[in-house]
């Protein structure tokens, strides 16, 4: 079973996909997705790979030796590979809106003063699509949506991430598939 944030859950897609027999289940938070770029147009794209490689250059002046990626080789890479077989999945979702927050985070120099200051609204409809599709990945997965978070989900609802990561554990354990029809609800 993997469990994948943001970019992570990119990585555990392919893996799962790649090595079907060695996954059992899948939990995705807040994940990327190449539904979030197909949502997109060309130019809001380009602003938004800029900012995904702006949080690695970050991390990279932190930890030099981490390996630097591809977003669009890696988005590529996810599109081509086989399905993603019927496995236990939960997607959870964060609920609460980017768009207030961009041009505050822009004065603040947290963001690049070109990102337009709607950009987080374009963001936000774009992930919305791009989590729909992550959920409708297998037939029987189930999306939360309901997270009172952000992004970091993990961080601000852990009992959530806690939650769905056993309750996907308890569909493999008994061997049922059809998770979204027995899934308990979570934790809100």
């Amino acid at each position: 079973m993997l469990v994948g944030h943001s970019y992570g859950g990119l990585i555990v897609r392919l893996y799962a996909s790649t090595y079907p027999k060695d996954v059992s289940g899948l939990v995705l938070v807040d994940a990327l997705s190449e539904a979030l770029r197909d949502a997109e147009t060309r130019n809001q794209w380009a602003i938004q790979r800029k900012l995904i490689e702006g949080e690695v250059r970050e991390s990279v002046t932190l930890y030099p030796a981490l390996e630097r990626i591809d977003v669009d080789r890696s988005l590529d890479q996810v599109r081509d590979a086989p399905p993603l077989r019927s496995i236990p999945l939960v997607v959870l979702s964060a609920d609460r809106p980017w768009g207030p927050q961009i041009p505050s985070m822009i004065a603040a120099g947290k963001l690049p003063s070109d990102v337009p200051p709607d950009f987080g609204y374009v963001t936000d409809a774009a992930q919305k699509k791009a989590q729909e599709q992550l959920a409708n990945l297998v037939p029987t997965a189930k999306h939360i949506t309901n997270t009172n978070s952000g992004h970091e989900i993990q961080k601000e609802q852990p009992q959530l991430v806690i939650d769905a990561i056993r309750q996907v554990v308890e569909a493999v354990r008994s061997g049922d598939r059809g998770l979204a029809r027995r899934i308990r609800p979570l934790r809100q």
